[in-house]
């Protein structure tokens, strides 16, 4: 490409922020029509780092892996089952990983010298560590289920189990700490996003065999499905994402000077919303008992709630856009008409009406947690720099 020289006047500030040296090269990226500069990232540096670290989880494992089965006189390993490389992986593997994400989250958290997760307060640091150890957990187990399904039958002699099991853990371990190095304060909208859809998939799949979708949706965190505990187990944590997001954003709403009663309001709504999100996992659909009386009590205060936010959020919500209005009040005008033709006409089960109305749900909400996410970005400081084309 070819390349003109210019001369960037960078302010002392943005300088010592960025700790800037004489004739450091530093990157200028395109995001979204905008051109942002940052400090270059030393990728070899992190790259030694990240390998240093990451084996000796990966090779303590190993040697377990090899030992277990050896000093229990199993020469062929089965791919998946209960006493096989999925299982050695999930124990072994989601134990290293997790490990080594804690540890090199919590001091990038406590040596954070770019910003990154300034934002994030330490009360929120818990939710974001188990949401990554559950969202790991459950990759694990769908792609070993997988696995199953293609290599049904497979097995290996210890020695190449071992080495297939040193495969699969490096690459979780490598993994997880590239995501800890890595996060950012977006990306827990990301994170709620991919728990929620991943969570409730992988339930899907694993009850495809019984046959859940005749009888509704909330079968699948029921004592009849298959490990229901997954799918309440991911409503209860997308719960505690969303109270962590909601109060990641409201504080930096108040620091870019958005407050009032308004506000307030709603961020004490959007937290009923994740409370109630969280009761229906937590309070399963099981039977006729107290237990189902407050499942559909938290079921119907989420759609209440909901609706309450779509009809009040031209009020509650600075500086919101028709755009958003109109995919706001598209929504409402969908769930009405799926309601009206699941309870008046028929034409529309409990399962679809329930898989429609969570959808759209559960798409709005993201839409408006990440409206809020721009307006915390909007207010940040600006420099205004001078460049000069060179002679």
């Amino acid at each position: 490409m070819k390349q003109t020289e210019y001369k960037i006047c960078l302010p002392d500030e943005v300088i010592e922020e960025l700790e800037l040296s004489e004739k450091e090269m530093i990157c200028l990226k395109k995001e979204n029509n905008r051109f942002v500069i940052e400090k270059k990232l030393n990728s070899s540096e992190f790259q030694q780092v990240s390998l240093r670290w990451f084996l000796l989880p990966v090779l303590i494992s190993s040697i377990l892996f090899f030992g277990v089965f050896y000093f229990d006189n199993h020469w062929q390993i089965p791919m998946t089952g209960d006493y096989s490389i999925g299982s050695a992986v999930t124990a072994l593997g989601l134990l290293s990983g997790s490990i080594s994400f804690i540890t090199f989250f919590i001091g990038a958290k406590k040596h954070d010298k770019n910003g990154h997760l300034q934002d994030i307060h330490w009360r929120n640091v818990p939710t974001i560590i188990f949401s990554y150890i559950v969202t790991l957990m459950l990759g694990i187990l769908s792609f070993f289920w997988v696995l199953g399904v293609i290599f049904e039958g497979a097995s290996f002699d210890l020695y190449t189990a071992t080495a297939i099991f040193f495969i699969f853990t490096a690459i979780i371990n490598y993994f997880m700490i590239y995501a800890a190095l890595s996060f950012t304060s977006p990306m827990i909208v990301n994170l709620l996003i991919f728990v929620i859809i991943g969570g409730v998939f992988f339930a899907m799949l694993t009850n495809s065999e019984s046959r859940w979708w005749q009888y509704n949706f909330s079968f699948l965190g029921t004592n009849e499905a298959i490990d229901s505990w997954q799918f309440n187990l991911t409503l209860m944590l997308s719960s505690l994402l969303m109270v962590a997001l909601i109060d990641y954003l409201f504080v930096n709403l108040k620091k870019n000077n958005y407050s009032g009663y308004r506000l307030l309001t709603l961020r004490i709504l959007l937290t009923l919303v994740a409370i109630s999100l969280g009761g229906v996992g937590f309070f399963p659909n099981n039977g006729k008992g107290q237990l189902h009386v407050l499942h559909t009590k938290s079921a119907n205060l989420l759609v209440l709630l909901i609706v309450i936010l779509i009809i009040g959020i031209k009020w509650l919500l600075p500086k919101v856009t028709k755009e958003f209005l109109f995919i706001s009040y598209g929504i409402a005008a969908t769930l009405i008409v799926a309601n009206f033709l699941f309870q008046r006409v028929g034409y529309l089960s409990l399962t679809v009406f329930e898989l429609i109305a969570f959808g759209l749900a559960f798409s709005w909400i993201l839409l408006l947690l990440q409206h809020i996410q721009k307006l915390t970005n909007l207010s940040k400081v600006e420099y205004e720099i001078e460049i000069k084309k060179s002679s």
